[in-house]
């Protein structure tokens, strides 16, 4: 690999302190690193810096937070290009390089490093008047389908393609890929999922009915979730809002036939990895 797509958050890393680190060490080892500049960006030597995605990028790398990855997982979705996340955020959870481990990036010249393929979600709305409202933006970690306020439940009615359906009065309902599985629905108690798995997953979140567990379904399914309630309900793909739900309205979530590949240097154990990175998190508190 040689030209690589350095994407920052300054809000994450501010004075791009690690970015720099990152962009250095790139060009210590002979690559080109390449900086989508936004912002207050200081100028590297060796570095070139674009306000555009450059054609012929061979691999992204995403500087910060999870957000930070997610956002830069649609740029390597769309080229169909490799990720690589750089933690500048609290957690990183999605990252596998940390600043004090960039000697890993030696790794990408000596190519000694595992692309792993993550499953992606994707989302169809369903309106009243019986259109399809198609969303581009595909889900890394989630689909969250909630109450547009604070006080109150709602009723959500999720159906599988065979028919089989089970109601919810909760506040929302969490539809998670295996790596979504350690962001929203761990906090909301759905199971941690091996992210070498293919599957789908939904976690009620405070949910006030009978019925309160989560499901895990097959990665083939189509979860369909329906608005049961008078008020609108909130759509959020990873984080971002897209859309509401209206009464009678609805939404399917299904495997996506696109993949995400991201870069890990050594083999990942989701496990090994969430006792690690909630114990930073302790720590920094």
């Amino acid at each position: 690999m040689n030209r690589i797509l350095v994407v920052p958050n300054l809000n994450a890393d501010r004075g791009f302190k690690v970015g720099e680190l990152v962009v250095n060490k790139l060009v210590a080892l002979g690559m080109t690193p390449c900086i989508l500049s936004e912002g207050d960006i200081p100028e590297i030597a060796g570095a070139t810096y674009f306000k555009e995605i450059p054609e012929d990028t061979e691999l992204i790398v995403a500087v910060g937070g999870d957000g930070t990855v997610i956002d830069a997982a649609q740029i390597a979705i769309e080229l169909d290009i490799p990720l690589l996340g750089v933690n500048a955020g609290k957690v990183g959870y999605l990252a596998t390089v940390d600043p004090e481990n960039l000697d890993l990036l030696s790794g990408l010249c000596s190519g000694e490093y595992k692309c792993q393929e993550k499953m992606l979600l994707c989302v169809k709305k369903h309106t009243s008047y019986g259109d399809d409202e198609h969303f581009e933006r595909l889900a890394l970690n989630d689909v969250v389908i909630s109450h547009d306020n604070y006080f109150g439940i709602s009723d959500f009615r999720v159906e599988n393609g065979h028919g089989d359906h089970v109601e919810y009065r909760a506040d929302g309902v969490i539809v998670s890929t295996p790596a979504g599985s350690t962001a929203y629905s761990l906090s909301a108690g759905g199971p941690v999922i091996s992210h070498s798995l293919d599957c789908i997953m939904l976690t009620p979140v405070c949910p006030h009915s009978f019925f309160n567990r989560a499901i895990v379904y097959g990665a083939d399914e189509m979860i369909k979730i329906s608005n049961g309630a008078e008020r609108a309900l909130n759509v959020s793909i990873d984080g971002r809002l897209v859309s509401k739900l209206l009464l009678g309205e609805s939404c399917t979530v299904k495997r996506s036939e696109k993949r995400l590949k991201m870069i890990n240097f050594t083999e990942v154990n989701v496990f090994s990895t969430l006792s690690k990175k909630i114990k930073l998190l302790h720590d920094s508190v």
